[in-house]
């Protein structure tokens, strides 16, 4: 401390950093607060200061390892040297009531000055002294601003009430307290979920809230990984922050359960040890079960799934016996499910995470204070996303991002990491943890389809030479889960990994005769985990086969984590390389479009080969040493090849992609051709090369023949009927319709409009139907009538909601799942339109959706107001509700709320001017499926290199 006093004179001081490093440090560090103390650019919203400045002051000392307004003791402000100091009253004031710190310390490194809050809340300056009489003053400044004197002049504050709270066992709470404290440090935890009840009258609950809504205690079940140790030591931080800042009277203790079980002493013999370390005045268990009797206590027991069966009982007697005693006592134990005790205290579950909690962890591991980070979590793959409700998992995801601004693409290694984890033992005990680990793979292999009994398990352990012991341990480890007489693994997830790491562990001949038998669950990780270690084509070739069972999501995560064959593809000659990607590229076309898009088969060969029933064949050259490939694809003949090697020449479209650019490896073509489909079925989306049923027939016809009529001077009109429509249209039934198509024209075939007709005269209808005529829709007003727009925007919902279905349907069954916008259907629009203006002009209008039960309420309300009421969270929370009430709780509506510039034309011109023909039925249903496809392939990597 005295090197501070007598260097001083000596310190430069030239600039704001300067004195914050030079002045303020070294002197807070004389005055005895430690770097544990002080807290650079503290948040704290100013009432007094410069215009637009960051709420933060430049450094706040602190009384303890809590960092909160009641343990605030000073604050400082430093300046550049000649600027002015700010007025020390009134932002002392602002202080005091924003930090609670009754001393405020400015300096500019030329003048410093003492501001000390009164008990009449005014601030009063006891010291305004040049620096270089600093020395001079060191005892005046010692006895205004050292820790000590601070600390003895809030006393005289009642609003310093952790001084108070923490008198009589200060020390042991700050303790804990540190020790918390220095473990959130390295894991940040946050808030979070648990349910009480049964599945018919579930209560959920915020953690933040457990110590007011749990009065006597619970206890707290979750899987291994779930975050229960980390909740554990939160609401020990919590209830140690409430009773130092409130008049809660309870003293808690953290009781981790394994270590009392080696103490081999009692529950309160084990909290007077804790206790009686830092406050030596209780030295003895009657002392401690007074201060239980008096005021109480807050215990925490983690661990209890980590004891023996013994220990268990035991101290499942010893806690009911103490909740007996002692009835102020509040008791928290954190367990696993199947292995909790039986004491008089709620049940909580521990929920995974949810959106909103995976989003709020990730700002705190990836933030790390820094206002300038972005959220990656809605680009994560599939795969890698469902693994974030595990906050392990999470967190390892997470930390693999900070360290390479990519996500992890070879996904075992998280599996590998995880399994290490579960099957820790002592540091470098590595024969322990191959044994567990042989042990819990051969439970996975033996439960692919159900659990088997704990007997079986052993047996199997002894079959393989190991120790029946080895059971115990991986309960310990929480590796498996017991349910009654049955066992399996406690985490589906790595079973898969194990059980896929058995499998490649075998010759390769063995694993290609398996493959055929293997299962594909929709919800496995099992095909994901496996090509990401199957490590030749041929093995590849074989499984890609089969993925196609396991639902798009996983197949295009397949592609993401594949293990990288280049090696094994560079070392082939230039033929066999040219062969066998081509072979892929073609595999990769036509395996996934037989698998998810089988309606769609005639309308993407006609895209590509102009052939909706051709067969695809490819022909092409990957030059050997050179990252360029070209090829074209079409028409198998009947006598030729599905792959020639050979250069790509024309008639037909000359595709050409640079590996290096494109930043793809020697092994993508599958990939490419998942990418080529993903495009073509957009393409037919974008041209309406959909089927479908009577609504979106109408709908699509008349758009065409209005096209015709207008660009091809074709003689149609829309009051025509089919007969007339025929008589023209089928003497070109081979004849396609293409406007600059290459550039995004119009494109569709003679054909397609046969079919619609066929399809209406099925469904009774002999004639075209303009029904916005009906409904009064006017060709020459620039705006209709107020009950115009009512009912066609009642009509144009409803239409448009029956022929996206009637689409979804017939041509992309796959966008029909339970979480699709398809089942939300049908829902019914609230549109707000302004009233017509004079003279009239275009509309626009807002709108909301909501679900309905029935078909015949779907459509569109229409206010006319100038003010349209805007949709809230609440409004959006009851749109969920009413989902769930109508038995579609997974349905989504992307379509919840949104605005319009123009109301719909109904004369085949878009509000752009562009003439396409199309009704704004058809324009809403493919905007809807342009989207839902694009969903459907977001997961698809765009290359195969870093993100």
């Amino acid at each position: 401390m005295c090197d501070f006093w007598s260097s001083l004179s000596t310190t430069d001081l030239r600039s704001e950093a300067n004195v914050e490093l030079r002045l303020v440090i070294p002197l807070l560090r004389a005055l005895g607060y430690s770097d544990e103390d002080i807290d650079a650019k503290f948040p704290v919203v100013f009432q007094e200061g410069r215009q637009g400045r960051r709420p933060e002051a430049d450094f706040v000392c602190f009384h303890g390892p809590l960092h909160i307004r009641d343990t605030s003791l000073l604050v400082v402000e430093a300046k550049r040297p000649g600027e002015a100091l700010p007025d020390g009253k009134s932002q002392g004031e602002s202080y005091a009531s924003n930090l609670r710190a009754p001393l405020l310390l400015l300096t500019n490194g030329e003048t410093l000055e003492i501001w000390q809050l009164q008990k009449t809340q005014d601030s009063v300056c006891v010291l305004a002294t040049p620096v270089f009489s600093l020395p001079a003053k060191r005892g005046e400044i010692e006895g205004l601003l050292s820790k000590q004197a601070v600390l003895d002049y809030c006393k005289t504050f009642q609003v310093k009430t952790i001084l108070e709270a923490s008198a009589d066992y200060g020390r042991f709470e700050t303790a804990e307290l540190s020790r918390i404290l220095r473990h959130e440090r390295r894991e940040a935890s946050i808030d979070r979920t648990l349910v009480r009840g049964e599945q018919a009258s579930l209560e959920f609950l915020a953690s933040e809230q457990l110590l007011d809504k749990c009065p006597h205690g619970a206890i707290i079940v979750a899987s291994s990984g779930y975050g229960k140790t980390t909740l554990c030591r939160r609401l020990l931080r919590k209830a140690i922050e409430e009773r130092q800042r409130t008049n809660r009277s309870l003293l808690p203790f953290d009781v981790p359960l394994p270590d009392l079980e080696q103490s081999n002493v009692s529950v309160l013999d084990f909290m007077l040890q804790r206790l009686s370390a830092h406050c030596p005045n209780v030295v003895s268990v009657p002392a401690l079960q007074m201060i239980m009797r008096d005021k109480g206590g807050a215990i925490f027991c983690d661990g209890f799934d980590r004891t023996t069966p013994a220990f268990q009982k035991k101290v499942a007697v010893e806690l009911a016996q103490l909740l007996r005693d002692y009835p102020l006592v509040q008791l928290f134990v954190f367990a696993r499910g199947a292995s909790r005790p039986a004491l008089p205290l709620p049940l909580l579950e521990l929920s995974a995470l949810s959106d909103d909690q995976v989003r709020e962890l990730e700002g705190l591991i990836l933030s790390e204070g820094n206002s300038s980070w972005f959220s990656i979590i809605g680009m994560l793959p599939p795969t890698l996303r469902s693994l974030c409700e595990h906050p392990l998992l999470l967190r390892q995801i997470l930390g693999y991002w900070k360290r390479n601004n990519d996500f992890p693409r070879q996904i075992d290694r998280i599996f590998r990491s995880w399994l290490d984890n579960v099957l820790e033992t002592e540091p470098n005990d590595h024969a322990s943890s191959i044994r567990r680990e042989q042990a819990l793979t051969l439970v996975a292999q033996a439960t692919v389809d159900a659990p088997i009994a704990r007997t079986d398990a052993l047996t199997l352990f002894d079959r393989n030479n190991l120790p029946a012991s080895i059971l115990n341990e991986l309960i310990g480890c929480d590796a498996l889960h017991i349910d009654g007489a049955v066992i399996e693994v406690r985490h589906e997830a790595l079973a898969d990994y194990l059980r896929t790491t058995a499998l490649v562990a075998k010759t390769e001949n063995d694993v290609l005769a398996l493959i055929p038998a293997l299962t594909m669950p929709a919800d496995s990780f099992f095909p994901v985990l496996l090509i990401a270690q199957l490590r030749t084509r041929e093995l590849q070739s074989a499984f890609w086969k089969r993925l196609s069972e396991a639902g798009l999501s996983r197949y295009l995560d397949a592609l993401r984590y594949r293990f990288d064959l280049t090696s094994e593809l560079e070392s082939f000659d230039a033929d066999s390389l040219s062969r066998h990607f081509l072979e892929d590229l073609l595999d990769g076309i036509e395996t996934p479009l037989d698998s998810f898009f089988p309606k769609l088969r005639g309308a993407v060969m006609d895209h590509l080969i102009d052939d909706g029933s051709g067969t695809l064949a490819a022909t092409g050259m990957v030059p050997k040493g050179r990252r360029a490939l070209g090829y074209k694809l079409h028409p198998l003949e009947e006598t030729g090849s599905r792959v020639t090697v050979a250069p790509a020449a024309f008639p037909g479209i000359l595709r050409m992609v640079d590996l290096d650019l494109s930043r793809f490896r020697i092994d993508c073509a599958r990939l490419l051709g998942m990418t080529l489909l993903r495009d073509t079925v957009l393409d037919a989306v974008k041209h309406q090369d959909l089927t479908g049923g009577p609504i979106w027939a109408a709908e699509r016809l008349i758009g065409r023949v209005r096209y015709l009529a207008e660009k091809r001077d074709v003689p149609f009109t829309l009051t025509d009927d089919f007969d007339k429509l025929e008589a023209i249209l089928a003497p070109h039934a081979d004849a396609w319709v293409a406007e600059n198509a290459f550039f995004g024209g119009e494109r569709f075939s003679v054909q397609s409009l046969l079919d619609d007709i066929a399809v209406l005269r099925a469904d009774g209808q002999t004639a075209l139907d303009p029904w916005w005529r009906c409904l009064g829709w006017d060709e020459s007003a620039v705006a209709q009538s107020d009950e115009t727009v009512r009912r066609l925007l009642d009509e144009e919902y409803r239409r448009v909601q029956l022929a996206y279905c009637e689409v979804v349907t017939t041509s992309l069954p796959i966008l029909a799942g339970p979480a699709s916008y398809f089942a939300a259907l049908p829902v019914r629009w609230s549109f707000t339109v302004p009233p017509l203006s004079d003279p009239p002009t275009y509309r626009g209008g807002c709108w909301a959706a909501s679900p309905v039960a029935a078909w015949k309420n779907a459509g569109a309300d229409v206010v006319i107001a100038s003010k349209a009421a805007i949709a809230t969270e609440q409004d959006w929370n009851t749109t969920l509700k009413n989902l769930g009430a109508l038995g579609r709780p997974h349905a989504h509506i992307p379509r919840f709320t949104g605005s319009m510039a123009f109301l719909p034309r109904y004369d085949g011109t878009q509000w752009n001017g562009h003439f396409d023909g199309a009704t704004p039925v058809v324009h809403e249903v493919c905007s809807w499926l342009k989207e839902e496809v694009e969903s459907l392939f977001r997961p698809l990597p765009g290359s195969d290199g870093a993100f």
